[in-house]
């Protein structure tokens, strides 16, 4: 479940109402478009009810890290997978509460910014720990505890800074959201003594959207990572503040009701494994066909999706696009009216290389167990647009026949 947030617009100041997930904002009162940036974890606040008496000095806000997404592992011969949203406490305490429950999703957050007034607490449990937490609620572990886990990934994740407002009165800590008791002022008093007001570096950054080789306006839809320019048919992704031209291509239909999905092609070398060509991926695969050495010379690429889909379907149709992608024919650079938005960045795809290959190798108890030593260096990645035939339950992609629920696409823009 996302976050609703409540922005300043960045051009008029007017308000506007967000999903966390939103990268895209168009202002309804300016109608201007910018982008959000997403270059470091958002920093948000709990709606607080201050007593009117209360001096501003009293007020301060404690961390809370949250995580949604799909963690992937590869356990013993098998890939599992799960998705998780959770929050756990930013700091070491055992007296206030480890969690933060419902509250997110059932109340309207608020960006941090450098005006607000009192004190933050600094984080001090690692990032890395909550997301080994996550890991822990999947119980992915479950009943074969004995059995190694040789990989785990993490895709699609969001990670935010969650702020609880609380106030300091008669030497005793109280939850700013519904006045309750949390715990005596002295058990409180290390992580007091280094709180700091926030920074202006902590606030949301945008960036315009219009195109940086002609100048036009740049189309998406609210959660695209990838925009595109109609003017001069590019894509561009945002990296390190400004927009990046992007390699893309599509491969057409026959089909003029075909619906397109976007899919990073993803062309890369490994260390520590014997893989130098698609041909040695197929080795490993094992498919049931017949393909000697004719694709020896052939790159080695995997087609993993450029969209938010539930775990299992994700793999599903990574593996049935990689291993079958011989059969599809060249692609093109033209732009086509039925695209669905690009929502998961390149990046995060080359997270998943590992996850797809030990989905789709024939002989996992040997294999698996190396999956440690494998290194992936990502030469090339291009978004490549396939056309899917849409039936009444079903997307299939008419070149190799993988396939898509169309619920699983759907409920994908809410993961």
């Amino acid at each position: 479940m996302e976050l609703t947030i409540d922005q300043n617009c960045p051009s008029c100041g007017a308000s506007i109402v967000l999903q966390e997930d939103d990268r895209l904002i168009r202002c309804t009162y300016c109608d201007v478009r910018n982008y959000r940036l997403e270059s470091a974890a958002g920093r948000y606040l709990l709606p607080g009810r201050f007593p009117a008496n209360l001096d501003e000095s009293a007020m301060f806000y404690t961390p809370y890290l949250r995580f949604k997404g799909s963690i992937f592992y590869v356990h013993g011969a098998e890939v599992k997978h799960k998705i998780v949203d959770t929050s756990r406490l930013g700091i070491e305490a055992d007296n206030i509460p480890i969690s933060l429950g419902l509250r997110p999703q059932a109340m309207r957050l608020s960006p941090v910014v450098s005006t607000v007034a009192g004190s933050f607490i600094r984080q001090t449990v690692p990032t890395k720990s909550v997301f080994a937490q996550a890991a822990m609620v999947t119980e992915l572990f479950g009943e074969r505890r004995d059995r190694s886990v040789y990989h785990r990934a993490f895709i699609g994740e969001t990670i935010s800074l969650i702020y609880q407002p609380c106030y300091v009165r008669a030497g005793s800590i109280f939850d700013a959201v519904d006045y309750q008791l949390l715990c005596n002022e002295k058990l409180f008093e290390n992580h007091l003594a280094v709180a700091g007001p926030g920074k202006a570096s902590w606030e949301p950054r945008f960036i315009s959207t219009l195109c940086p080789k002609c100048g036009g306006p740049l189309a998406g839809e609210r959660d695209s990572r990838v925009l595109d320019c109609p003017n001069c048919e590019t894509y561009w992704q945002e990296s390190e503040g400004r927009f990046q031209s992007l390699a893309w291509q599509t491969v057409e239909s026959a089909e003029s009701t075909a619906r397109y999905l976007p899919f990073w092609r993803i062309t890369f070398e490994t260390k520590g494994w014997s893989l130098k060509s698609y041909g040695d991926y197929l080795r490993l695969v094992n498919p049931p066909i017949v393909f000697g050495d004719r694709f020896d010379a052939t790159p080695l690429s995997f087609l993993i999706p450029a969209f938010k889909i539930n775990p299992k379907a994700f793999l599903q149709v990574a593996a049935q696009l990689t291993v079958s992608q011989w059969k599809l024919p060249e692609g093109k650079k033209c732009r086509v009216g039925n695209g669905y938005p690009v929502n998961l960045g390149q990046n995060e795809a080359i997270e998943a290389i590992k996850s797809v290959l030990a989905a789709t190798i024939a002989n996992k108890k040997e294999r698996l167990p190396m999956l440690p030593e494998m290194v992936v260096e990502a030469e090339q990645c291009k978004l490549l647009y396939l056309p899917f035939i849409e039936q009444p339950h079903d997307l299939i992609q008419e070149h190799t026949m993988a396939t898509i629920l169309s619920a699983a696409l759907r409920y994908g823009r809410s993961l």
